[in-house]
């Protein structure tokens, strides 16, 4: 009884307790949306999550909520609240047709196609869930059905000039530009008080080059209301992107005279932008204070102000601040990723633009950040997946696709990198760098004529940009016009002293007509000022030992290690200049006693394992790589030639695997990594990764042929002799006197 008793005084006491909650939660619900219509944001925002905080289950106030974050410009937030709200609220169809539009600006085509089909079941005339469901279609790649669907919703109410707005985006999509223009100029035909019909008009003419046609579509739209905040932004941006961004001022400022925090914190970016940070600064303090020192983003703005005056430490602990109160916030993550990085501080930088993109895996800022970092520091293969993310994100991100063009031209990939530069090219027709990727993917793939004609255009457009001259260069090279080559690269090279491009094709002409003296001339002159630059330094090696200066080749070898210890070009450089001096046996004693002296000096044994594997001291080498992996486990050469050694001793194979694999998620783009891989596979006799890896070497270096014996010797082994044979022909085409491929190939012919 006494039980019993307790467990009724407790579901009495849990009953009140639910109704105070509940009446407290619709109290500051009521609280929340007097705040709103008074456009204070920041207590709106207080206000609501108090109520979801009682009831979390409470839809309403996760609706208001997505409204309020709307206002302020975190549409991060936004889009969360707005999901959950429609999740909480099936019969709201208004909620609904937000959650799709969210989803489909998000690039979650099928579920946004789900919520808008969930509003047709209901109103099967709404128009506006037809216009999501044909442009959730169009994302899922169903072009046919996208525009049967915005046509049926045109045939509903021909009125509506979003339908044709919608129809001209995916006749656009489908590159039929006569169809996407008719249908433009159809939206403002029947609605011509439209100001998205102008504005969508205007966007094609601007994508289409008819910047003329755009303005004056644009001061249509303006004319139907001089204060609308959409209006208005669209010929802000539109001014900025044509290069004219003082004639976007008085958009910005009226976009922050009818609008809120949000709209100012706009105007205070467009001053930002034009280097007025006292303006800039007057603005985002009212923002602050209006919000009570709570409003983080304009916090955040005023720290990259105080970072653009050069008081790094200042605006550091400005942001720690904010991420002390908010360690999520993805705005603060990405600043200090931001300036870590451009303070060369490379693994501090990484960590926080990963935690960039936790916190918010739909920035695509963040995403190219840490594409931009892990290619400083050699992950290629993580780069291009972050790139690839963005790309995903925003498949009209251009910026990304330059990268992934130059990543995948680097693994000798050439007809993706042409693509990528292609789609770039595409969707950023103003923009300077995909040409230039372009033609760099066209030289890759020995279509000088086709180079030729995009650096022809680029060179009319911009005259003093270094990096086409640079390019131009390689282009008369490869016609054997040297003379032209040689003014190509001058030229480059003074619009930009740092230009490697041109300096390296300068040297590089010089070595050829044997004028090694001009070359070291060059190359002195340079390291004066230069003498840090990885680049400038393997360079310079190269041409002092062209010259036969093989110590002082030596002595810039040595420096770059010593900065740069995972620089695989520098320790094969290095290696080639103790062979040519034969001093093997003296650089090994230097670099014993360095690390006796040093027991965690890594860079000294593993100078001392390469030397002793060049001396076929195989079993000795292996314990010194070993010595280096204790100290770095992550070193790249250590790793792979351990692997190598263990895979050509048939030994300790599984963990050659777990050696090699180490080394390849480090460099993916170098193919004698990958070979190493190949050649530990082959002898564990995993023949399809094995020939996977080899593959990718002979595509990276199609013109050593111990990686096409290799794979002829895998296929050999899979029973496939056809390709066997043409692998093993092939090796022998390149090294005829190769008699390990003979054999082998005599073996296969029987």
């Amino acid at each position: 009884m006494r039980t019993l008793i307790f467990g009724l005084f407790a579901a009495a006491a849990l009953l009140v307790s639910g109704c105070n909650s509940e009446t407290a939660a619709r109290q500051a619900f009521q609280s929340g949306n007097t705040y709103l219509s008074e456009q204070q944001y920041a207590e709106a925002i207080i206000e609501f999550r108090k109520a979801i905080q009682l009831d979390p289950r409470f839809g309403e106030a996760r609706y208001k909520l997505a409204e309020a974050y709307v206002n302020i410009g975190d549409t991060v937030a936004a889009y969360s609240e707005q999901i959950r709200a429609a999740d909480l609220l099936p019969d709201n169809m208004e909620a609904q047709l937000k959650a799709a539009t969210y989803l489909l600006a998000s690039g979650q085509f099928r579920d946004a196609k789900t919520r808008a089909l969930r509003v047709l079941q209901r109103e099967p005339r709404n128009v506006q869930a037809l216009v999501v469901l044909g442009n959730a279609s169009a994302g899922m790649s169903d072009l046919v059905g996208a525009i049967a669907e915005i046509e049926q919703a045109i045939e509903i109410d021909p009125t509506a000039s979003g339908s044709y707005t919608s129809l001209g985006t995916l006749m656009l999509a489908q590159g039929d530009r006569e169809q996407a223009r008719n249908a433009f100029l159809k939206a403002v035909e029947v609605d011509p008080k439209s100001a998205a019909a102008w504005i969508s008009l205007a966007m094609f003419q601007w994508g289409t080059d008819d910047t003329a046609a755009a303005e004056r579509a644009l001061q249509s739209a303006l004319a139907l209301d001089t204060t609308d905040i959409v209006t208005n932004r669209a010929i802000a941006s539109y001014y900025i992107g044509t290069g004219r961004p003082a004639q976007a001022e008085p958009y910005v400022k009226m976009m922050a005279k009818s609008g809120g925090d949000a709209e100012e914190m706009t105007l205070a970016d467009y001053y930002i932008r034009m280097d007025r940070l006292e303006e800039a600064r007057h603005v985002l303090d009212g923002v602050r204070q209006r919000a009570n020192g709570t409003f983080s983003a304009a916090e955040l703005r005023l720290a990259e102000i105080t970072y653009a005056v050069n008081r790094p430490g200042d605006a550091h602990a400005a942001v720690d601040r904010v991420l002390a109160r908010e360690p999520k916030n993805g705005l603060a993550l990405l600043l200090k990723a931001r300036w870590l990085f451009r303070e060369n501080q490379e693994q501090d930088a990484l960590k926080q633009a990963r935690a960039a993109v936790d916190a918010d895996p739909g920035s695509i800022a963040a995403l190219y950040l840490l594409g931009t970092i892990q290619v400083k520091t050699r992950d290629y293969e993580g780069a291009a997946n972050s790139f690839t993310e963005a790309l995903r994100l925003n498949p009209r991100a251009a910026v990304a696709q330059v990268q992934l063009s130059r990543l995948t031209l680097a693994r000798g990939e050439t007809a993706q990198a042409v693509f990528f530069a292609q789609e770039a090219a595409k969707n950023a027709p103003n923009n300077p760098l995909p040409r230039l990727s372009l033609a760099r993917g066209f030289i890759a793939q020995g279509q000088v004529g086709r180079a030729e004609a995009e650096l022809a255009t680029l060179l009319k457009r911009y005259p003093n940009a270094a990096s086409v001259h640079a390019l131009s260069g390689a282009t008369k090279v490869l016609r054997k016009d040297f003379a032209a080559a040689r003014g190509a690269y001058e030229r480059a090279l003074k619009l930009d002293p740092r230009s490697i491009d041109a300096l390296t094709g300068l040297a590089m002409l010089d070595v050829a007509r044997n004028n090694t003296a001009g070359a070291r001339a060059r190359m002195d002159a340079e390291l004066a000022g230069s003498s840090d630059r990885p680049e400038v330094l393997a360079l310079a090696a190269r041409v002092y030992v062209a010259a036969k200066d093989f110590a002082k080749a030596e002595t810039l070898l040595r420096h770059l290690i010593e900065i740069d210890p995972d620089n695989l070009l520098g320790y094969s450089l290095l290696g080639q200049v103790y062979l040519i001096q034969q001093k093997l046996e003296p650089a090994q004693i230097e670099f014993e006693e360095r690390a006796r002296l040093n027991p965690h000096d890594a860079t000294a044994r593993l100078m001392i394992a390469l030397i002793l594997e060049a001396q076929n001291k195989t079993g000795e080498a292996k314990m010194r790589y070993d010595e280096v992996l204790a100290i770095d486990g992550r070193s790249v050469i250590a790793a792979n030639n351990l692997a190598y050694l263990y895979a050509e001793a048939g030994e300790n194979l599984d963990r050659a695997v777990s050696l090699a694999q180490i080394a390849s998620e480090q460099a993916r783009d170098n193919p004698a990594v990958r070979d190493t891989l190949g050649w530990v596979y082959y002898r564990k006799d995993v023949l399809d990764l094995a020939i996977l890896a080899f593959e990718e070497s002979v595509a990276k270096d199609p013109d050593n042929p111990l990686y096409r014996y290799h794979l002829g010797l895998a296929f050999a082994k899979r029973g496939d002799l056809g390709r066997a044979r043409l692998s093993l022909e092939s090796a022998l085409k390149l090294k005829p006197d190769y008699q390990e491929a003979l054999q082998a190939l005599r073996t296969i012919r029987g």
